[in-house]
């Protein structure tokens, strides 16, 4: 019953994990180790899967014969279970390669019109300026890095907001936060529709923007931060923005390390339980054939 254990496991850390996780609060209070549990949760759920096809052959073969004896059944179970996983881990290879392709020819695209459109602020170079109607700031990573803020920004928010600003969008690019959600969202598209959840991408993005806010809070001034939030964010208010508002305006969260070494101590169990499903029986198959 492994492999049938490990298709359970893998649909619940793909599918109903994701769900109880995202509704839980204590993540926010470290969002580093609450980036390091959900992708803990989406790895183990493609070791799991990885897990169920390569057992799900073999105990078909003793389900069907009543054992598994080294012959023909066991080759012909042995490379059904190595088709199945190699499809597995082809899918996710294939998909992180054509993601990150498409993802660099998309900033590249950028980037060069960025070039025809925006110009370097004369007076704060770690900034680049566009001219647009809508107030907004936002990071280009890559090889040529790039913070951009629309004059429309420029003219709503103060001298310190706007300081605030550039500095979240410098910590997204000093930390490449871009890579983080590029891997994660990479192991979220391996999965079939019926068995992944948005609810994972959208918790993690929510948890890299307070880690940018965090990064910030240490260069500037972190209610400055907050004001710039309500004000860029005032035609498109959203729960995102009030949860790191609020934990902006109440500092570093109480019991923040102790949030951190649960998270951490969660994902390690949550990584090594798939594969400790997987090798049990092989482990009892090696003491038993010692013992005798």
């Amino acid at each position: 019953m492994t492999g049938v254990a490990l298709a359970l496991l893998a649909v619940l850390l793909a599918w109903a994990a994701p769900s109880a996780l995202a509704r839980a609060a204590w993540v926010e209070r470290s969002p580093r180790a609450g980036v390091v549990l959900w992708q803990a949760l989406a790895l183990a759920a493609v070791l799991a899967a990885i897990g169920a096809a390569l057992a799900a052959p073999e105990e078909a073969l003793r389900a069907w014969t009543g054992s598994v004896e080294l012959g023909v059944g066991l080759l012909i179970a042995a490379g059904c279970a190595a088709v199945l996983a190699g499809v597995i881990v082809i899918r996710l290879v294939w998909v992180t390669v054509r993601l990150g392709l498409r993802t660099r020819r998309r900033r590249a695209r950028h980037a060069q019109l960025l070039g025809l459109l925006d110009s370097p602020d004369p007076t704060d170079r770690r900034m680049q300026v566009l001219a647009g109607p809508v107030p907004m700031a936002y990071c280009l990573p890559g090889r040529s890095q790039k913070v951009v803020v629309t004059d429309a920004a420029l003219a709503l928010l103060n001298a310190a907001e706007v300081d605030a600003v550039i500095e979240h969008e410098r910590a997204h690019l000093r930390a490449r936060h871009d890579l983080v959600l590029e891997a994660f969202t990479a192991l979220h598209a391996s999965f079939p529709r019926f068995a992944r959840s948005r609810l994972a991408l959208d918790a993690v993005h929510r948890l890299l923007e307070m880690l940018a806010d965090d990064g910030a809070a240490g260069r500037a001034d972190p209610a400055a931060l907050s004001s710039a939030l309500a004000k860029l964010g005032s035609t498109a208010e959203n729960e995102t923005i009030r949860a790191r508002r609020t934990r902006l305006d109440r500092g570093r969260p109480g019991h923040r390390q102790l949030a951190g070494a649960g998270a951490y101590l969660v994902a390690v169990a949550v990584l090594a339980l798939p594969t400790m499903v997987l090798v049990e029986p092989w482990l009892q198959a090696a003491v038993a054939a010692i013992s005798s």
